[in-house]
């Protein structure tokens, strides 16, 4: 594999909240009239105790358009978003588990509705390479590595702040990442969910580096827009600014090619149903049964990304990233015995995740975005899921 130099200052998807600002105030902000700043609120509260009798707290947060969010320390899963259809009505639009027990048995899988890292999605062989040391991990999808390998964020008890002000309320979580799993160094990360006034659900992403090393943070949630536990999600419409996916081979595992999208089924520039995906003959399609691709996002820096539809509840979400790419997983492997919260029953092809990243194996791959930050640099990169109805 031919080395990458490292990015001196901060890594390519980085930058400061306070250089995102401005943007986020021209394109997200919309018309919509403020709701009273007395609604942004925070609160914590006991939720569950690991066995090793550590306490899990759950952060409930309440923001503008009635939309309301609640995180747990472990994980710093997205429990629960509650958001309200064309006629007012609330759902929970993610799904989850009751309890913490249930969330380590991990019927919905290790990483459901949590936080991803130090690399999120795969590394292939489970090594790559950082100057003229070769860094092995601990491999954990067959000889390869997926979203973290053995050291994974999603099984870890984050430490909570909440806070709020007159722009926003949330959490700031914070962890120390010794390096489990073979990643070189310590990495210090901070991811703060928050809700503003104009029902947009921001994810911040930070991370100080003690080691040069590949990073790459994103959530793991699944959403569906007519409540979770309420079937598939074929009827949902899903638009992408993407022109490009990163193919896999049987494995799961990226290719390395960068394909065109127009005149396939993986072509979401403009809005069609999650169900054409499914219907699909195409074997990208057919090998996993369901959505589980890289769409490359086109442009750079903050920007929309896409969104989803239900037009039944005529909820919306859109999502804006500074991310070059976000993977769309649809749950095409999961069991037929799997149940959520308030025992509700969850099925194949049942949600969506929407992760935004680097492309899959980005370590490894030299024409793929660089995820390679400097010993002493501040990762920085921003997601935000905005919510509405039609």
């Amino acid at each position: 594999m031919s080395w990458r130099d490292i990015p001196t200052g901060k890594g390519n998807a980085s930058r400061s909240a306070n250089e995102a600002l401005p943007l986020e105030k021209k394109h997200l902000s919309g018309s919509a009239s403020f709701c009273n700043k007395s609604n942004l609120m925070c609160a914590a509260e006991p939720f569950d105790k690991l066995p090793d009798g550590d306490e899990v707290t759950l952060y409930r947060i309440a923001g503008g358009k009635r939309i309301t969010v609640e995180i747990l320390s472990f994980g710093g899963i997205i429990h629960r978003l509650l958001a309200p259809d064309k006629a007012g009505n609330i759902a929970d639009v993610v799904l989850g588990q009751d309890s913490i027990a249930i969330y380590q048995h991990q019927s919905l899988g290790a990483c459901a509705g949590a936080v991803i890292g130090r690399v999120a999605n795969r590394i292939s062989k489970a090594c790559f390479e950082i100057g003229d040391n070769i860094y092995k991990l601990d491999a954990n999808f067959g000889g390869d590595v997926i979203h973290g390998s053995t050291g994974i964020y999603a099984t870890k008890n984050f430490t909570g702040k909440p806070y709020s002000n007159e722009d926003s309320a949330g959490v700031v979580l914070s962890l120390t990442d010794t390096g489990e799993g073979g990643f070189p160094g310590k990495v210090d990360v901070t991811v703060t969910y928050s809700l503003d006034n104009y029902g947009n659900f921001r994810i911040h992403y930070t991370a100080l580096l003690e080691m040069d090393t590949p990073i790459n943070l994103t959530n793991h949630v699944y959403f569906n827009l007519v409540g979770h536990g309420t079937g598939e999600v074929g009827g949902h419409v899903m638009q992408l600014n993407a022109d490009f996916i990163t193919p896999n081979d049987a494995r799961g595992m990226t290719t390395g090619e960068i394909r065109n999208v127009k005149g396939t089924d993986f072509d979401y520039t403009l809005p069609k149903l999650l169900q054409t995906g499914f219907d699909s003959e195409d074997p990208l399609f057919t090998q996993f049964g369901g959505f589980d691709m890289n769409f490359c996002i086109r442009g750079r820096g903050m920007r929309r990304g896409g969104s989803i539809m239900d037009p039944i509840s005529g909820r919306v979400m859109e999502f804006f990233t500074d991310q070059p790419g976000v993977q769309v997983y649809t749950m095409p492997n999961l069991a037929d015995n799997v149940y959520g919260k308030g025992g509700v029953h969850y099925v194949k092809l049942g949600a969506v995740c929407l992760e935004t990243q680097m492309y899959p194996d980005c370590v490894n791959i030299s024409h793929f975005p660089n995820p390679f930050v400097r010993a002493g640099t501040k990762y920085e990169t921003d997601t935000i899921y905005r919510f509405s109805v039609i």
